[in-house]
């Protein structure tokens, strides 16, 4: 080890050459630091990087998408994603926008910058003025989760030259300082007028068409189709924000088409409206085959169209209505169109940009379109199959407030004005639409000599959220003192009853909750002795064979002792595996739910079924663990035993279909809100038409034709109900159960996502 003094005399010999090496002065500093003995610093290990990329971002959804917001905040309009010969592990990924792009300094105190606090400084961005998405300052760790090398071109708009880095991810090893690591910047001679390209070279995974189109619907469903704001992009209003994805195999591009927009020219009808700035609502049918372009006024008072809507402003609507009849569309399209709308149809919400879940999702009725439906006091359809549309919130005053999950926003009085005008709005404009289709609108209209529906005026009250609301609307129509007083009685008892119904209800639901529970398990325990009982099956019949063996052998000791030990080693792996299941039916004997970690669930079933799966000339890779504490909220602990056993069993049919060596890696980790675990395997993979229907009650690819077929193959056949039933577990805990894109040169990959688990649920 060099002295203090013999550091400082090379250190002042770098420091006084005229083109000193930065990393070597660095690198002797941290050396000289370490010889002060009365003070200490923190250090960190550049291996630190490689763990927040596997940590932070898990997902290749998360990844992308974080680098599509980035993009979003530096005032891009278009974003490019090229994936290059992605098919098998080492294509390249170019993401290219038309932002602001970076300044040298930007660069440096930015993207290069861990934790920058730029965004949280600036949250609005310069131009378009938009609530910048990112904040956590990831974006540069899902680069490194994508690929092993890293190219950064960008031109800010008041430069002449464009400045490119070039960052290798293999130099962040374990055990090396990470200050000491460098990267040229290098100015040289750009190639966009202005923006950013990031080129990731060597991809880590293998990016089929399939995971390509998953990831390309999983971006465009954050973010905001179009911007509503302005048509005139020459202004700084925001033009709105589109990401294109291609794929290029061989120099060919193919662009990926959003099927939604393909629909469009199918729907009966387009929709607009807006509240503006004044807080006045109107809005917009506009039909070319109906020949319809009709403009109206919507007044929070359902009776004066100019009342303003007191608590909200800045908010615009697009929708398409759809009615399903073969008379409207194609009968080759209309199946297809069913289906899209059966995944993705709605009214959906954005705010400043990025798409507020749960508003639109499948089963969401926030606009009550469904239950109009079904008191049929309006009879043209308007279920929320109906529309594929959104509604843009600009809420720079923060009028809309995020629930503390931040699941959803806020039921006060701005939401509730929303509601009603979209409810409303939308209302009107299918009203216009039956009436130019001579269709019946209300029960109780007649028809005319000619046959025609009598004209009616139709008034479109206003959704009751609550009581509260309902007693004001009230107490305008009576307004007896007396009146008034009866019904504050009436509805103080209704109230009463009411929280007393819920109760009841809440009960009801626990009990059910708990039935639901038994039985999951129940079905679980009965797939489980089924294996079981094949597993006994097939090792006494190996015993049997080693026990008529012996009793023929043992007059001349011929090779005995050598099958006796092969008897003890069966009996071994036997009593090993069977503990394993009667540790499983055991804890069905406990009723009581608590948190379970990761580690314990999966380890215990690695260890049990490795013989197993070594029989069937599979691997299991050592389980990958990302953070500590993955506890998941209080489960049932025999559930995670049956969840792991039927993607083992899955997953080893899969293996044999390929009739190649098998490999199976189990990785768990965490996130701001879940536990999470993937499974993946290197079988014959998922075709991408039957992803869905995996979860579907006895969708099966290996049932056998006769039971002697099963004896022949000893391999317990598919049901089509071990998937149904992991998905069913995982729903109960309001987790999330999906094929994600494989990693690295697995085949498929089952991504389980679970609720962490509070604090006092642990403790």
């Amino acid at each position: 080890m060099r002295t203090e003094q013999e550091i400082k005399e090379e250190l002042s010999k770098l420091l006084q050459s005229e083109k000193p090496d930065y990393s070597a002065i660095l690198s002797l500093s941290n050396e000289l630091a370490q010889l002060d003995s009365e003070h200490v610093r923190f250090s960190v290990d550049a291996g630190l990087i490689n763990r927040l990329g596997t940590e932070l971002v898990s997902r290749q959804e998360t990844a992308v998408s974080e680098l599509v917001k980035n993009a979003y905040d530096a005032d891009a309009r278009t974003v490019s994603l090229t994936f290059v010969n992605s098919e098998s592990i080492g294509g390249n990924l170019v993401i290219s926008d038309d932002g602001n792009g970076m300044t040298r300094e930007q660069l440096i105190d930015g993207f290069m910058r861990i934790s920058s606090s730029d965004k949280i400084d600036n949250p609005i961005s310069p131009i378009y003025h938009r609530k910048r998405a990112g904040k956590k300052g990831i974006g540069r760790f899902a680069v490194q989760r994508l690929g092993s090398e890293l190219v950064i071109h960008t031109k800010s708009i008041e430069s002449d030259c464009a400045f490119e880095v070039v960052i290798n991810w293999d130099e962040y090893e374990s055990n090396a300082n990470l200050m000491e690591i460098s990267h040229t910047i290098r100015t040289v001679q750009p190639e966009l007028e202005k923006g950013t390209r990031l080129t990731i070279i060597n991809l880590r995974d293998k990016w089929s068409e399939a995971s390509i189109r998953r990831i390309y619907r999983y971006v465009i469903e954050i973010m905001q189709p179009i911007s509503l704001s302005s048509e005139n992009i020459l202004t700084t209003e925001d033009p709105g924000f589109t990401a294109k994805f291609l794929i290029e195999e061989n120099g060919i591009q193919i662009p990926l088409i959003d099927s939604s927009k393909d629909i469009t020219k199918y729907a009966i009808g387009e929709f607009t409206g807006e509240i503006n700035s004044s807080h006045l609502g109107s809005y917009k049918v506009k039909s070319d085959r109906l020949g319809i372009d009709f403009s109206g006024q919507i007044g929070m008072d359902p009776d004066d169209v100019n009342s303003p809507f007191s608590a909200i402003k800045n908010i615009k609507y697009k929708a398409y209505y759809f009615i399903y009849d073969t008379a409207l569309i194609p009968k080759q399209h209309l199946n297809a169109i069913r289906k899209l709308a059966n995944l993705s149809a709605g009214i959906k919400l954005y705010r400043n940009g990025f798409r507020v879940l749960p508003y639109g999702e499948p089963g969401d009725d926030w606009l009550s379109f469904d239950m109009s439906s079904r008191r049929r006091s309006i009879l043209p359809t308007h279920t929320n199959l109906s529309f594929f549309g959104f509604v843009e919130i600009t809420d720079d005053s923060g009028d809309f407030e995020e629930t503390s999950s931040r699941e959803g926003l806020l039921n006060n009085i701005a939401m509730i004005q929303l509601q009603n005008f979209m409810y409303r709005a939308i209302i009107n404009s299918v009203i216009k639409i039956a009436e130019n289709r001579n269709i019946k609108i209300v029960s109780g209209q007649k028809k005319d000599d000619k046959g025609n529906w009598e004209k009616i005026e139709i008034r479109v009250r206003n959704i009751a959220h609550t009581l509260d609301e309902l007693d004001k609307a009230l107490e305008e129509q009576e307004p007896s003192l007396v009146a008034r007083r009866k019904r504050k009685e009436q509805l103080k008892k209704v109230k009463q009853e009411l929280d007393e119904v819920a109760k009841l209800q809440k009960a009801e639901t626990k009990r059910l909750f708990k039935e639901q529970s038994m039985l999951r398990v129940l079905s679980s325990v009965g797939l489980t002795i089924s294996q079981f009982v094949h597993e006994v099956k097939y090792n006494l019949d190996n015993i049997q064979d080693d026990i008529r063996f012996l009793m023929n052998e043992l007059q001349d000791q011929h090779d005995s002792l050598k099958r006796v030990i092969i008897l003890d080693k069966n009996f071994a792996n036997f009593a090993t595996y069977t503990s394993y299941f009667y540790d499983v039916i055991s804890l069905n004997v406990v009723k009581e739910l608590r948190p379970i970690e990761l580690r314990e669930a999966v380890r215990p079933f690695i260890n049990t079924m490795s013989h197993d799966a070594s029989k069937s000339g599979i691997e299991f890779c050592s389980p990958i663990f990302n953070g500590f504490n993955l506890y998941t909220i209080p489960m049932h602990p025999s559930e995670w035993s049956s969840i792991l056993f039927n993607l083992y069993t899955n997953a080893k049919k899969a293996i044999k279909r390929t009739d190649n060596s098998g490999k199976i890696l189990i990785e768990c980790g965490i996130t701001e809100k879940q536990v999470y675990l993937e499974f993946s395997d290197n079988g014959d993979g998922i075709p991408k038409e039957n992803e869905d229907k995996i979860f579907e009650e006895f969708f099966t690819t290996t049932s056998a034709k006769t039971l002697e077929s099963v004896d022949t193959i000893n391999e317990i056949t598919g049901t089509g109900l071990g998937l149904k039933i992991v998905k069913d577990i995982v729903s109960s805990y309001r987790g999330n159960i999906m094929v994600v894109s494989p990693k690295g040169d697995f085949a498929t990959c089952l991504r389980i996502e679970i609720p962490k688990a509070k604090d006092n649920d642990i403790y």
